[in-house]
């Protein structure tokens, strides 16, 4: 008996990958007109059939969305979260939440158990988009909407421009008279803990300052307090100490702000640090930390307008980037170097 051609078999004759494939069979994503034609007659060329069986699976619509997120325990997600929530109900939709911590097994599993629920729609929400995970979604039937770090015209994203918060705070603390300034991140494989170690950089770069390794502290896959806990202590074992810290986000400097509290360091006094998202706890502590905004509430809006649009046939064309602006908000924890 004939073998049944496969869609490998398609890509191997077209001379393109599975994923670009997948996404001209499905109608899901981009692809070039000239590829198309590729495409097209390899199916021919070989009989391609789809499977039936299997493309039936998904027949009829769940009313439910999945989103994916890295770290529910920090507000950013969680906010996101909520605002999602109530935007989908309101249209008639159940929202699925899956925490991945980071980690990439965590990833593939969320998409695999969002593939078995036969979801709508699949929001991924600063997550690490590794390769594995995008050959995943590209093969989804359904649409999928990216979020905060990811940069790519292979679906819907929405996003801030890319280490524009930390090349902000530093340009601030620079402005400020700082010149030995620390930074802080973690999540080491996602874009989004590159983009903000980048913008850092970037901003001492233009002021003529050289990066010094001993100020730069990366841990962990999540961007959480606990890397600023251990930078802070790290910082203040240092015999060229820093007069200030950018923190790849809010949560980061509260563990800085910990370790300082813990050790007797004044902030701002002896030490400046910023912040980045604007979560609720930034204008609680004390003192009131110095961010730059990152509105998870406005990317739950625009990425569930933007789902919807699909899903009701409102918008079928390529893919589209929608950006979130960013303010600097001042407040205590930063002081003038002398």
């Amino acid at each position: 008996m004939k073998r049944r051609a496969t869609i490998k078999d398609i890509a191997l004759e077209a001379g393109v990958a599975v994923s670009t494939v997948s996404r001209y069979i499905n109608s899901n994503g981009y692809v070039e007109e000239e590829t198309g034609k590729k495409i097209a007659e390899a199916i021919k060329q070989l009989d391609y059939r789809p499977n039936r069986l299997a493309r039936g699976l998904k027949t009829s619509s769940t009313k439910n969305i999945v989103l994916i997120v890295p770290d529910i325990q920090n507000p950013f997600y969680s906010t996101m979260s909520v605002v999602s929530q109530r935007l989908l109900k309101e249209e008639g939709y159940t929202l699925s939440l899956f925490n991945t911590f980071g980690n990439m097994k965590e990833e593939m599993d969320s998409v695999k158990s969002a593939v078995m629920m036969g979801t709508d729609g699949i929001i991924l929400a600063g997550g690490h988009f590794y390769s594995e995970v995008k050959e995943m979604l590209l093969g989804m039937e359904v649409p999928v909407i990216l979020a905060n770090g990811i940069d790519t015209d292979l679906f819907d994203v929405v996003l801030c421009d890319e280490g524009e918060s930390t090349y902000m705070a530093t340009k601030y603390l620079i402005e400020q008279g700082h010149k030995k300034i620390a930074f802080v991140g973690a999540a080491v494989n996602s874009q989004t803990g590159k983009n903000r170690e980048n913008g850092y950089r970037r901003a001492l770069e233009e002021a003529r300052i050289s990066v010094d390794s001993s100020y730069v502290f990366i841990m962990g896959n999540v961007l959480d307090s606990d890397a600023g806990h251990k930078a802070g202590y790290y910082f203040s074992a240092l015999k060229e100490k820093p007069t200030a810290v950018c923190c790849a986000n809010d949560l980061i400097a509260l563990g800085v702000y910990q370790a300082c509290n813990e050790m007797g360091v004044d902030i701002p006094g002896q030490i400046s640090i910023t912040g980045v998202d604007d979560i609720i706890y930034s204008d609680l502590c004390n003192p009131k930390l110095t961010t730059i905004t990152n509105d998870s509430a406005e990317y739950a809006r625009i990425f569930v307008r933007a789902l919807l649009e699909r899903l009701n046939g409102e918008y079928e064309g390529k893919p589209r980037k929608y950006r979130i602006q960013r303010k600097l908000i001042i407040r205590d924890s930063v002081a003038k170097s002398n």
